[in-house]
């Protein structure tokens, strides 16, 4: 794995940034400090490049997990960032999106699974989201 100056493994910023795009990364590394360096390295090389970059399991599949797993957590404000990932980055379908909600209300709760629906239909009506391609599932 090749490495830049500041020790970030090319797979691991690329995937970092396919995913959450330069637009989140850029201001998160630009704020960093010899603090928390070590944190944006472990990011970048274990989350980025050994998890997300494996290829076993494609982008979207992990963008329905992530979905699942912060909303069992009720990691809300994560939850958002990565309803917005698979909505546009990743690529998730809304019958794939709407499905997934509908699993987390069934096995995390209603009272989160409400929570997440109502992030979902924020998110949605603020990136003008046309939900007709629902209306004939």
């Amino acid at each position: 794995m090749t490495q830049n100056t500041e020790g970030f493994t090319e797979i691991g910023d690329k995937t970092r940034r396919t995913i959450i795009g330069d637009e989140y990364v850029d201001p998160m590394l630009a704020s960093k400090t010899a603090f928390d360096h070590e944190w944006q390295l472990y990011l970048n090389n274990q989350v980025w490049g050994r998890t997300w970059a494996r290829g076993i399991l494609e982008h979207k599949q992990m963008s329905l997990i992530n979905l699942a797993m912060l909303a069992g957590m009720h990691r809300m404000e994560e939850f958002e960032l990565h309803f917005r990932i698979a909505l546009k980055r990743t690529g998730v379908p809304l019958i794939q999106l709407r499905e997934v909600l509908l699993h987390i209300g069934m096995y995390c709760g209603v009272a989160i699974g409400r929570d997440c629906f109502a992030i979902a239909r924020r998110v949605l009506k603020e990136e003008h989201v046309d939900l007709s391609v629902l209306d004939e599932k």
